[in-house]
């Protein structure tokens, strides 16, 4: 149903393989230094029933069982935000059709079950992707995955300062565990190590480029 609307809790919340922190990628979770650990998996969280809080509707004699106000705050499954704009509505054509407040209940409490079902199992096969992602990197790179990872670090640490942001959008978007953007990241960071304007104290400060004196035509 359309009434209500969904508070999607953070796919953050669930650990990816290879990654450096719960919900994130293994390009925004990169550091320079290799990584020779791998984090333990994290349990997935259940969440629990739906809230108890609520007044009691009104009555009314309206002679077609349908109360003065209803009253949907006790049946709001946990995960969900209750929308007052969107329960007015539903609330509306529930009157205009007669409806007891058991019985618009019932149709909103299943819609709401089925909405959050659906919306439980595209973020599981999000995840599941992510994760299957970050397993086919691991396994393509194999003993030059901590290296690579470190290169990467280096990318991120210059990059998240001149695009903030950057290291959160590989971390929700998953884009972090494909290999393409793992190469293409190490790459970039290789090229930043090389960069003889990039050692410390050697930068130029301000706004200058972060590898203002690599020679692109060389690769």
């Amino acid at each position: 149903m359309n009434e209500f609307r969904l508070r999607l809790q953070r796919f953050a919340e669930e650990g990816e393989p290879g990654g450096a922190a719960a919900g994130g990628s293994i390009v925004g979770g990169a550091t320079p230094t290799p990584q020779t650990t791998e984090p333990e998996p994290q349990e997935e969280g259940t969440g629990s029933t739906g809230g108890t809080q609520g007044g009691e509707p009104q009555e009314s004699g309206t002679g077609n069982g349908a109360p003065e106000t209803y009253d949907f705050k006790p049946i709001v499954p946990d995960g969900m935000e209750y929308d007052e704009k969107s329960a007015g509505e539903y609330s509306a054509l529930a009157k205009e059709c007669g409806l007891t407040q058991e019985q618009a209940s019932k149709i909103a409490a299943y819609g709401m079950n089925l909405m959050k079902g659906n919306a439980d199992a595209a973020m599981q096969a999000m995840q599941q992707q992510r994760s299957h992602w970050a397993e086919e990197a691991k396994t393509e790179l194999g003993a030059d995955f901590a290296p690579t990872v470190a290169k990467c670090g280096v990318a991120m640490e210059a990059l998240d300062r001149k695009i903030p942001g950057l290291r959160q959008a590989f971390d929700e978007t998953g884009a972090g565990n494909r290999i393409e953007v793992i190469r293409a990241m190490a790459m970039l960071g290789e090229l930043i190590g090389e960069d003889r304007g990039h050692s410390a104290g050697g930068g130029t400060g301000g706004d200058a480029p972060i590898y203002g004196n690599t020679n692109f035509n060389l690769y």
